[in-house]
């Protein structure tokens, strides 16, 4: 590998810098100015962020323009740091470098973050972005040193990867669906075994040490750390927060520093921080100033976006990221060919359904690469291993199955994500929620998503509906249990063994069990009314052997069994 490094101090009056190229002295120093100025950033996160939400007649025009702007912004950024003579020479050489088939890197150094978060990635020669030219672009905090062992080996397939999702509260909302969704079509689409995901569940700090440490123990380490959430500028101290969750589901602001003495101590190689907008947050690209300081902890590679980005350029981004990495392919080479997939796909949707309009947007360079020390490949033996490795317990084909829902809404679902995060905090606390409403207000359509959803997340791994709009009684409950579960054979069971199995399977395993309707059961709705009942018919004995079956399933669920995420009951 070929390597030169670029190395930014400020000065009184602004910046100067030098380059080191690979058994070389350094060159002489040469003033340094910072091409892109607020009013250009402003512009491009205008561009990436808010464009495609709702554009008019005037912002078509006005993307143009940044578009045109994109290369005169790659330009100025080229000719700072490759204008002078000293720059010209070390431009040659890199490009003999990269004639000679070498895989060549620019190491961007320096502790300042107005440095750090210039578009680097944009740098462009007549030819075009050098990104596209085999020459990977990083940067890097000054005076950092990964904690992780010189040496340590590439981990075994899968590739684990940590989802932390964190939605507080007191932060601006948007739909986890949205940003989650891509993660996991990515991992999807590889071959079974190459990949799997984990949900860091609840999204605080303490359940974030408590699950790399277990899987550390097990011998199943974690290779990436992936936050989706907002970020905080702490003007006080001139640092960048991850806004965690609290026990409250209250933002708890986690600087960067702390969060990498954890993850470095427990031997994490990369940590990816994808930014989710919010009007309500800074307009400073706060992940910028994290990354630095997740180095500086000993954290060895941290990508971070720079800005919010689409959900169609997430898809793109991840789905080869993640393809390549479990490909053997290191960070940095993973990282340029997503770049490169994002800039040959630039068509985002403006609207969800068919035929939906869309726009062409330029966003391959928002990811960014911090890194100290080598650029690592993350997966060892990638070349013909497919299946699923020993000890992994896959989930079997009856769990990604909806048990006797009714059919989707037909024009698909949509909202509520909301009320959907408030069930999933609902239920880190109690065995059973209560979804209650007006009828016609969408309660069986939300529980049919929530339980889409979880199941998709792994949060469950079957989903049961039993709906009493007409009677049912609790054998029949245990019949729709047991079969879901169990399959055929649990028609071999007697009726009072089916019971106790019922139950026994649906505390051994994870599973959401909705009851729909279940008003209807209420003396309420089976009085008589001008001679005719008015819903469904159930008397006491039904309602009183209904009542004995809820607290089987559910009070005997110790405090730690509801903590740990077991079956749920939702009842609507």
């Amino acid at each position: 590998m070929y390597e030169t490094r670029l190395l930014i101090t400020p000065t009184a009056d602004g910046y100067t810098a030098q380059w080191t190229e690979p058994g070389g002295q350094p060159t002489e120093p040469f003033p340094l100015h910072l091409p892109i100025d607020q009013e250009d950033a402003d512009e491009l996160r205008w561009y990436l962020e808010t464009y495609f939400q709702l554009p008019g007649a005037g912002d078509h025009t006005r993307a143009e323009k940044v578009e045109q702007r994109l290369k005169a912004w790659g330009r100025r950024l080229f000719d700072a740091v490759f204008g002078g003579a000293e720059g010209t020479h070390v431009y040659r050489n890199l490009l003999d470098a990269r004639d000679a088939g070498e895989r060549c890197l620019i190491t961007l150094g320096t502790e300042d973050p107005a440095i750090l978060m210039q578009p680097w990635e944009m740098l462009r020669d007549r030819r075009g972005p050098l990104t596209f030219q085999g020459v990977t672009v990083r940067r890097q905090l000054v005076g950092a040193k990964p904690r992780r062992r010189v040496g340590s080996p590439a981990l075994p397939l899968p590739l684990r990867v940590l989802l932390i999702v964190s939605r507080p509260h007191d932060a601006g909302f948007i739909d986890p669906r949205n940003s989650i969704k891509p993660l996991l079509d990515a991992l999807d689409a590889l071959p079974p075994g190459r990949a799997e995901v984990d949900f860091c569940e609840p999204p605080t700090l303490p359940r974030l040490e408590e699950l790399i440490a277990a899987a550390r123990k097990a011998g199943r380490p974690y290779a990436i750390v992936h936050f989706d959430g907002h970020g905080a500028y702490l003007p006080r101290t001139g640092v960048g927060a991850l806004a965690f969750e609290d026990a409250d589901a209250h933002t708890e602001l986690i600087p960067g520093a702390r969060l990498g003495d954890l993850l470095a101590r427990l031997d994490v190689p990369l940590v990816l921080l994808e930014a989710c907008r919010s009007a309500a947050l800074s307009e400073r690209p706060v992940f910028g100033s994290v990354a630095p300081a997740l180095l500086e902890s000993g954290v060895g590679s941290v990508v971070a976006f720079s800005h919010a980005v689409h959900i169609e350029a997430a898809r793109i981004l991840v789905t080869r990221f993640y393809d390549e990495l479990v490909d053997g392919l290191s960070v940095g080479q993973a990282l340029e060919e997503a770049r490169a997939a994002l800039h040959a796909n630039r068509r985002r949707w403006l609207h969800l359904g068919p035929d939906a309009e869309t726009v062409d947007i330029q966003d391959w360079f928002i990811p960014q690469l911090y890194q100290v020390g080598p650029d690592p490949a993350l997966v060892q033996d990638a070349v013909g291993r497919i299946g699923n490795p020993p000890g992994r317990n896959t989930i079997p084909t009856y769990a990604k199955i909806l048990h006797d829902f009714p059919p989707p809404p037909q024009y698909r679902f949509h909202g509520r994500a909301l009320e959907l995060l408030e069930l999933e905090r609902a239920f880190r606390r109690h065995p059973a929620v209560v979804v209650s409403g007006m009828g016609g207000m969408g309660k069986t359509a939300l529980s049919r998503e929530a339980a889409a959803w979880w199941l998709r997340t792994g949060r469950f791994e079957a989903a049961i509906f039993c709906s009493f709009e007409q009677p049912v009684g609790a054998e029949r409950v245990v019949q729709l249990l047991g079969q879901a579960l169990e399959g055929d054979d649990f028609s071999r069971h007697t009726a009072a063994d089916q019971r106790a199995r019922a139950i026994a399977l649906f505390h051994a395993r994870r599973v959401l069990l909705v009851w729909d309707n279940f008003e209807s059961t209420l003396p309420a709705f089976n009085e008589m009314a001008n001679g005719e009942l008015q819903m469904a018919n159930y008397d006491d004995a039904m309602r009183s052997d209904l009542v004995r079956l809820y607290r089987d399933l559910t009070q005997s669920q110790s405090q730690s069994t509801i903590e740990n995420q077991q079956s749920k009951i939702l009842i609507t």
